[in-house]
């Protein structure tokens, strides 16, 4: 009687231990799954926010290719130029701010938003200084290269290989 008392608690143990084991794997996939959706989400987003820039940055971009070209322009047709930049550089910072951060990236809102405030302030830097007749946009040029460095951080955090944003906005 005792052997079947001592096997009976014995498969209750291993039946309890199984049951555990189940909800340790289930737990498990579920936070796989939501790491996955989070990388998911966070490309999203980041494509999402690419988009909207390269919807409205197109005549600074054409300025910013002139002016590197091997003969700049000059005159009537650089301020031609340069206003047409100057007014794509604030519109572009007012699309950046306006961006809604999907309630799916809860935990990198923060990071985000800094981001997102960082980029913005960069055009409109640039839209400022590329209001005047000497414009130099180094410092704008600057915060751009640390919002690339904010963005690349929150997707390599994620595990995600960070893209270039400056060529994905400008190339």
């Amino acid at each position: 009687m005792k052997k079947w008392l001592i096997a009976g608690l014995g498969l209750s143990l291993a039946l309890v231990g199984c049951s555990n084991a189940d909800e340790d794997k289930k737990e498990s996939t579920n936070k796989s799954e939501e790491k996955a959706d989070a990388k998911g989400d966070l490309m999203d987003y980041y494509l999402n926010l690419t988009t909207t820039v390269n919807g409205v940055d197109g005549d600074l971009n054409a300025y910013e290719g002139a002016i590197a070209g091997e003969e700049p322009p000059k005159g009537d047709e650089l301020k031609t130029l340069q206003d047409a930049a100057a007014a794509s550089a604030s519109e572009t910072a007012t699309a950046v701010e306006g961006m809604d951060i999907p309630k799916e990236l809860e935990d990198q809102k923060a990071d985000l938003e800094k981001f997102q405030s960082t980029l913005a302030e960069s055009y409109k830097m640039k839209s400022e200084e590329l209001a005047k007749d000497d414009a130099n946009t180094e410092e704008a040029d600057k915060k751009f290269t640390e919002a690339e460095s904010q963005i690349s951080k929150i997707l390599e955090d994620e595990g995600l290989s960070s893209p270039s944003l400056a060529t994905d906005l400008n190339g």
